[in-house]
C-alpha cells in the first residue's frame, strides 16, 4: 500500500495523543533539568525551552492540517466508488422529485445540421398601357397594375464533413390567376479538394454572366427591384440559359496578386421562354449538352474589383417545329465590377450568335446594361440603363426586337432584414409605344 495512504488511514486521535505526551515529557524533562541547574541570571536556556516548545507546536498545526488534507481524499474516493457500485436510485414520488429543467432554447435555422434561410416579397406594379407586356413574376399581362407576391425562396445548406456540402434552393413562384409553382432552382453535392480544384454535381446557375453567378433568385439581395433583362431567368422571359445540369468546376489559378479564378462546366441546359410580350406563346429551345468556360482576376491592389469573361457553347432546336433545324448557339460574355465602400457599379456585355446549321443566315443579338448605386447610411440610390437588339426573324428572341432605356429609383433598409424598393422604368421599343411602368416592393428575410 502506498505511503500516503498508510498516513491517512493512522487514527487522528493516536496522532494527537502522541504529540501530547512528547510535549509534556519535554517540558518535564526541562523544568527538571532547569531546576537543578538553573542558576539566577541564567535565562537562555529557558528562552531555548521557550522556542522548541513554539516550533512543537507549530508542527502540530502543520501535522493536523496535512491529516484533514488525507482524510479528505480518501472521503471522496470511497463516494466515487460507492456511486460506481451502487445501482440506479429507485424513481422518486412526483412531490419529491426535483423540478424539470427548462430545454435550451432552439434554433430552427440549424436543424440537424442543416442551415436555412428564407427570402419573400410583395410586389405592385403598374404600366401607363395595358398593351400586353412582361407577363411573368405574378404580373398580369394586359392590366394597368395590379398586386402579386413574387417569389418565395427557401435556401438551404448542409456540412456532410470539411470538404463536402450540399446546397439547395427551392422557389415557390406566383403565376397568373394567383396560382403557384415549384422551381428546384439549385440542388449540388460540392466538394472541395482545394482552392484550386471545387467540384459542384446537379443543378446550379450557369455562369455565363456576372449577375447569374452572384446574385440569386431572392430578390431580397438585388439593389433593383428586378433583374435586366438579358440577365432575367429563362423562365421568366430572359435571354440567357440560365440554369443547367451536370457538373461545374471552380477554382484559383496561381497568379499571385492578380487573384485569378477560372470556371468550368459541362451540362444540360433544357431552357424554356415565355415571350415577354405577354402573347402566351413559349419557346421550348431544347438544348444539348453545354461547355462553358469562364476567367476572372480580382487584383489585390484595386480592392472590389471583378474583370472576367466566359464563353458557352450548346446547340438548341425549335421543338414546336415537326423537323427542327439544329441551332449552333454561342454567348460571350464580358464583365468589369466594382462593389466596395458602399459603391456598386455592374457592367456587363453580352453576344448571342445563332447559326442554322448547313445555312449561311447567322443572328447576332447584342446586348449590356450598367448599374451603378451608391449607400448613404439606410437608403442607396440607384440607376440602370439596359440594352438589347434582336433579329425578329430569329425564332427564339422574335418577341425582344429592340429595346433600350433606363431605370433609376431608390432601396431603403428597414433593417438588417426589411428593405423597400420603389422603381421607375422607360422602355424604347422599336415600332411600339415607349413602356413607363412604376415597381415597388417590400423584400425580406428571415
Amino acid at each position: 500500500m502506498p505511503r500516503q495512504e498508510e498516513d491517512a488511514s493512522v487514527p487522528r486521535g493516536t496522532i494527537r495523543t502522541c504529540i501530547h505526551c512528547a510535549l509534556l515529557a519535554l517540558l518535564l524533562g526541562g523544568a527538571h533539568s532547569w531546576a537543578q541547574n538553573t542558576r539566577p541570571g541564567d535565562h537562555e536556556t529557558v528562552e531555548q525551552l521557550v522556542q522548541q516548545i513554539k516550533q512543537l507546536q507549530q508542527q502540530d498545526l502543520d501535522l493536523q492540517a496535512r491529516i484533514k488534507i488525507l482524510e479528505g481524499q480518501q472521503q471522496a474516493t470511497r463516494v466515487t466508488e460507492a456511486d460506481t457500485a451502487s445501482p440506479p436510485a429507485p424513481p422518486q414520488d412526483a412531490e419529491k422529485a426535483p423540478p424539470p429543467q427548462e430545454a435550451p432554447q432552439h434554433d430552427w435555422k440549424d436543424l440537424r445540421g442543416m442551415q436555412w434561410r428564407g427570402f419573400g416579397e410583395f410586389n405592385y406594379k403598374v404600366l401607363d398601357q395595358r398593351q400586353p407586356e412582361l407577363g411573368t413574376d405574378g404580373f398580369v399581362p394586359g392590366s394597368a397594375g395590379n398586386f402579386y407576391s413574387g417569389d418565395f425562396d427557401l435556401f438551404i445548406s448542409a456540412r456532410m464533413s470539411d470538404k463536402s456540402s450540399v446546397v439547395a434552393e427551392v422557389a415557390f413562384g406566383e403565376l397568373d390567376h394567383q396560382t403557384f409553382s415549384v422551381d428546384l432552382e439549385r440542388f449540388l453535392v460540392h466538394y472541395e479538394f482545394s482552392d484550386y480544384f471545387k467540384m459542384s454535381f446537379g443543378r446550379y446557375q450557369t455562369g455565363i454572366s456576372y449577375f447569374n453567378t452572384e446574385f440569386r433568385s431572392a430578390k431580397f439581395l438585388l439593389t433593383t427591384a428586378d433583374r435586366p433583362l438579358v440577365a432575367q431567368f429563362a423562365d421568366e422571359g430572359g435571354l440567357l440559359p440560365t440554369q443547367a445540369v451536370g457538373v461545374s468546376i471552380t477554382g484559383l489559378v496561381p497568379s499571385g496578386k492578380l487573384g485569378m479564378n477560372y470556371l468550368f462546366e459541362y451540362g444540360s441546359s433544357d431552357t424554356v421562354r415565355p415571350d415577354i410580350n405577354g402573347s402566351g406563346e413559349v419557346n421550348d429551345e431544347n438544348n444539348g449538352n453545354h461547355i462553358n468556360v469562364g476567367f476572372f482576376i480580382r487584383p489585390e491592389a484595386f480592392s472590389g474589383l471583378q474583370i472576367g469573361g466566359s464563353f458557352y457553347h450548346d446547340k438548341v432546336s425549335n421543338s414546336t417545329v415537326p423537323s427542327p433545324v439544329r441551332i449552333d448557339q454561342t454567348i460571350v460574355n464580358a464583365h468589369v465590377v466594382y462593389v466596395a465602400h458602399g459603391i456598386e457599379f455592374l457592367n456587363e456585355g453580352f453576344l448571342l450568335r445563332h447559326w442554322p446549321e448547313n445555312s449561311s443566315i447567322t443572328f447576332n443579338t447584342p446586348a449590356f446594361y450598367s448599374q451603378f448605386s451608391k449607400r448613404f447610411a439606410h437608403i442607396r440610390p440607384f440607376f440602370r440603363y439596359q440594352y438589347a437588339n434582336a433579329n425578329i426573324q430569329n425564332l427564339f428572341f422574335e418577341d425582344v426586337g429592340l429595346r433600350y432605356g433606363p431605370s433609376f429609383g431608390a432601396r431603403y433598409d428597414f433593417s438588417d432584414s426589411i428593405a423597400f424598393k420603389a422603381q421607375l422604368d422607360h422602355t424604347v421599343r422599336k415600332d411600339q409605344p415607349d413602356l413607363n411602368g412604376l415597381q415597388m416592393q417590400i423584400a425580406f428575410a428571415f
